[in-house]
């Protein structure tokens, strides 16, 4: 499911005299069963959530950890307050913010519905009164930046896995709320067998790439599927 309802490109031109309001909670996740995620915190959401592995035209292969089976994130409480002790995925938390694909550039965006005015918006600003980025429009990009760099990183390390045909597609069967049996097609998840049976030398290559560390905790993190119906 998507967080953005309302995304606008931001330009001097539109948002010279504007800012974004601060984003109170989760809510904007309340309907999302997945989110993507980069390799760099698998070890952290191994331990909550599945991660499993996905591909589409728009994003080639990417990591996302599943939150839920059918329009609910079940890390999430009715006011929007995020699960204690479970961590969240920086997917959820760059939010209002998001890049927008213009042919070989990303540009920064962000869901319109928290636009304010620039008095309103206190320290959130997006320009001076000189018409320059402000600082916090600095500090956005560079989170921004950090996690499209490592979902590049991510990009290759499954890119890797398929090569060495150790994935394979599968399907999370479990109960909604209503306790009718749903299933979720369209994921992949290593497996051990096909692992086992690499070459030596390719063995040695997900070793020398650290890749054996993620592998470990995309594996662990299967073991919750099942909490997902509860």
């Amino acid at each position: 499911m998507k967080m953005y309802n309302n995304i606008e490109l931001i330009t001097k031109d539109s948002h010279k005299d504007a800012g974004v309001a601060n984003v109170e909670g989760f809510a904007h996740a309340k309907e999302l069963t997945s989110s993507m995620i980069t390799m760099s915190e698998f070890y952290q959401a191994c331990k909550n959530y599945p991660i499993v592995f996905a591909n589409n035209e728009e994003e080639g292969w990417f990591a996302v950890a599943l939150l839920g089976l059918e329009k609910e994130n079940k890390f999430l409480d009715e006011k929007g307050v995020w699960k204690e002790g479970c961590y969240i995925p920086a997917y959820v938390r760059r939010y209002p913010f998001i890049y927008i694909k213009n042919e070989d550039d990303l540009l920064l965006g962000f869901d319109g519905d928290h636009k304010v005015n620039k008095e309103k918006a206190g320290d959130r600003h997006f320009y001076d009164d000189k018409e320059e980025t402000t600082p916090f429009v600095a500090n956005v990009l560079t989170f921004m930046n950090q996690v499209q760099n490592l979902t590049k990183v991510t990009t290759e390390f499954i890119e890797t896995l398929v090569e060495m045909d150790v994935l394979e597609e599968s399907a999370i069967t479990g109960k909604n709320a209503s306790g009718k049996e749903i299933s979720v097609n369209g994921f992949w998840i290593l497996k051990e067998e096909k692992l086992e049976k690499l070459t030596k030398k390719n063995k040695a290559k997900l070793c020398e790439k650290n890749y054996m560390q993620p592998i470990t905790a995309h594996l662990i993190s299967l073991s919750n599927i099942q909490s997902l119906s509860k």
